[in-house]
């Protein structure tokens, strides 16, 4: 697989029983054409045992090209030296709408024919953004935007609006992107799996 680097994240999700299902959150370790090794993450130790030679298991894959997911098998347990799974031929790429999104308040500053509308964002994932503003946007107009980024880059491009909804004194819009470049859009979206395997472990640590 030419999108795996040393470092990156993949989620693997697996039955624990016909009623329960797990989700832990890996790294890569080292990987060949058809098998990934992975660094087994500290705060699951007590799920290794679950994870025998030839248990099956869903992985997702988060690259700079991109979102892969593909069903694998453990090739060597995480009881052994490595945790080994299996690299598939076949692996899907994740559509835009099936890109996860994450609460995030960040400035979002909107552009079209020398208007400028500066505002927050509810939530952000790689298609697009949940935002607040004062007056009701049109549906479809396309603007320009600029997301500040929580490591203080910048992502640019342009969005539809798909609809706009009073809530309270404020007004709660969605913009869709059509024009972004793919090195934004990853930006965003590894940030939204950041988030969210920071939730899951906040969630770990509270339940």
């Amino acid at each position: 697989m030419n999108e795996l680097e040393a470092g990156q994240k993949i989620r693997l999700k697996f039955n624990i029983s016909s009623l329960r299902s797990e989700s832990i959150t890996c790294v890569v370790k080292w990987f060949e054409e058809d098998r990934v090794a992975l660094v087994f993450p500290d705060d699951c130790l007590h799920l290794k045992k679950s994870l025998p030679e030839g248990k099956e298991l869903e992985a997702v894959v988060y690259t700079d090209s991109g979102i892969y997911a593909f069903d694998s098998i453990v090739i060597n347990s995480p009881l052994e030296h490595d945790f080994v799974i299996e690299i598939p031929d076949e692996k899907k790429r994740i559509q835009r709408r099936d890109y996860i999104r994450a609460p995030f308040n960040l400035k979002f500053v909107l552009s079209k024919n020398g208007m400028e509308i500066e505002t927050k964002t509810i939530n952000i994932g790689g298609g697009g953004v949940r935002f607040l503003v004062k007056d009701e946007l049109k549906t479809n107009d396309i603007w320009d935007f600029t997301l500040y980024m929580p490591d203080g880059t910048v992502a640019k491009g342009k969005g539809i609006i798909l609809y706009s909804l009073l809530q309270g004194k404020l007004v709660v819009s969605v913009i869709k992107f059509v024009d972004i470049s793919e090195t934004d859009r990853n930006r965003i979206i590894k940030k939204c799996f950041e988030e969210e395997v920071r939730n899951l472990k906040l969630k770990k640590l509270t339940g």
